[in-house]
C-alpha cells in the first residue's frame, strides 16, 4: 500500500519546478525540455537492426489519483520506422523519490505494400493508471538508492510489473555522450511477466540513464 494518492498530495512536488526551486532526483533529473537519446543494434534474422529510442520531458501535466505527475514521452524507431510512442506519467515526492504512475502505451506497426507507408496503431498493451482498476504507483528511481533493496516500478498486475534490483552505487561505465568513474547506480531490471529477461541499466549523477544491456 505505497503512500500515495490525493491524501498524500502533500508529499509531492509540483513537478513543473522540478530543476529550478525543487531539487533533480540525480538519477532521473526531471527537468522540461531535457531530452536523452540511445541508440543500439542487435541482429534478427541475419539482419543488423538498430534501434532509436528518445525520451523528452515536456511541461505538461497530468493529474493521477490526485497527484499531479509530468508527462515524459518515449519513442522508439527501428530502422527508422516508429514501433512505440508512450506516455509516462511521473510525480516526485518532497524527499526526491521519482514515483511511476502509469503510462499511456501506443504499439504501432508498419506493413508491408502500404502506400504511403504510414505506422498503424496495433496495440495499446501495458497501458495503465495508478487508481485505476486495481492498479498502483510504483516508484521508478528512488532518490538514495540502497544496495539489496528490490522495488516496483510498475504495478499492474497481470498487466505490467516491471521491478528493479539495486546492485550498486559506485559502478563505472562509459558511452560517447557521457561516464561515470566510481559513483554510477546499477541495477537490475527483471518482470514476473518475462521470466529470463533481464537488464542492468546504469545511471550517472546529474545525467540520468547512460546505458542499458
Amino acid at each position: 500500500n505505497p503512500p500515495f494518492g490525493s491524501d498524500f498530495a502533500a508529499n509531492f512536488v509540483d513537478p513543473l519546478t522540478i530543476g529550478t526551486s525543487t531539487a533533480v532526483n540525480p538519477y532521473f533529473p526531471m527537468v522540461q525540455g531535457t531530452v536523452w537519446t540511445y541508440e543500439g543494434t542487435f541482429e534478427e534474422d541475419g539482419e543488423e537492426i538498430t534501434e532509436v529510442i528518445t525520451i523528452t520531458v515536456t511541461d505538461k501535466i497530468k493529474l493521477v489519483d490526485g497527484i499531479r505527475c509530468l508527462v515524459v514521452r518515449d519513442v522508439v524507431e527501428i530502422d527508422g520506422e516508429l514501433i512505440e510512442d508512450t506516455n509516462d506519467w511521473f510525480a516526485q515526492d518532497t524527499d526526491g523519490n521519482v514515483w511511476y504512475c502509469g503510462e499511456e502505451v501506443r504499439d504501432y506497426e508498419t506493413f508491408e505494400g502500404d502506400v504511403p507507408a504510414i505506422p498503424e496503431l496495433v496495440a495499446i498493451d501495458g497501458a495503465f493508471q495508478a487508481g485505476r482498476d486495481g492498479d498502483e504507483a510504483g516508484m521508478l528511481l528512488p532518490f538514495a538508492p540502497v544496495v539489496g533493496d528490490i522495488i516496483r516500478q510498475e504495478v499492474s498486475f497481470a498487466n505490467a510489473e516491471d521491478t528493479i534490483e539495486i546492485l550498486a552505487t559506485d559502478g563505472s561505465e562509459s558511452v560517447p555522450a557521457a561516464t561515470c568513474d566510481g559513483n554510477c547506480l546499477v541495477t537490475r531490471d527483471f518482470s514476473p511477466l518475462d521470466p529470463g529477461v533481464e537488464e542492468n541499466k546504469y545511471y550517472a549523477p546529474g545525467i540520468g540513464k547512460i546505458l542499458e544491456i
